[in-house]
């Protein structure tokens, strides 16, 4: 797949990003305190995915990138923005400004993709390079661990493009997770989690998760 256009399957658009969420604040999806922009769209499809909600590019919000980055540089006392999904790279046009404008804002930058490198085209080789730490490669259910920090399994790996981070401020392989409650009284879960135990820990059946979201 390496150059291969037809890894970019999301919307064409220079200036439109399609978002599925925000959570503004969060300290389990890199370091320090990070707004979470998890991207609408993926066809990388992988068994035992927690997000196959985000894979239709059909679904979520077109956030004009100027205006996504204002509110992004708006809020206060974070560290960076985090970029899940979705999968971020298969929107690397609108991607690449956003990425810009963030940095030229202070922020520091956090990518998950299920791609390994030799599989981007240039423009998501561009998108990388402006990223401070991130997370490559699919997610395999049959290596799942509870004990990676950042990761959700063994094959994925972190990596360094700009250098302003290291492996020294990854810290102990620890599970982290937040539970953020919604007004209308429903879950969102973010980090890696042992699902059993978030149901054991919220009083949940089971058999009905529809008032969960994990991300």
């Amino acid at each position: 797949m390496s150059g291969n256009m037809e890894s970019e399957v999301g919307i064409s658009s220079n200036s439109q990003l399609r978002v599925a969420m925000i959570i503004e604040k969060s300290r389990v999806n890199g370091p320090g305190w990070r707004t979470v922009v998890w991207v609408q769209g993926c066809t990388l499809a992988c068994d035992g995915c927690w997000n196959q909600h985000m894979w239709p590019h059909s679904g979520g919000e077109l956030w004009d990138v100027e205006e996504l980055s204002k509110k992004l540089l708006s809020i206060d006392d974070v560290e960076g923005v985090t970029f899940s999904g979705g999968d971020p790279l298969q929107q690397p046009r609108a991607l690449k400004p956003l990425l810009k404008l963030l940095r030229d804002g202070g922020r520091t930058i956090f990518l998950y993709t299920g791609y390994e490198e030799v599989e981007l085209n240039q423009r998501q080789k561009e998108c990388l390079e402006l990223c401070d730490i991130a997370v490559v490669g699919r997610y395999l259910e049959n290596q799942r661990s509870l004990d990676l920090k950042w990761r959700g399994s063994e094959n994925q790996r972190i990596i360094f493009p700009t250098g302003k981070y290291s492996e020294e401020d990854i810290g102990e392989d620890i599970q982290e997770y937040e539970v953020h409650i919604g007004e209308d009284g429903g879950y969102t879960i973010t980090g890696f989690p042992d699902l059993d135990e978030v149901r054991n820990m919220l009083g949940h059946p089971r058999e009905d998760d529809s008032d969960i979201m994990n991300i």
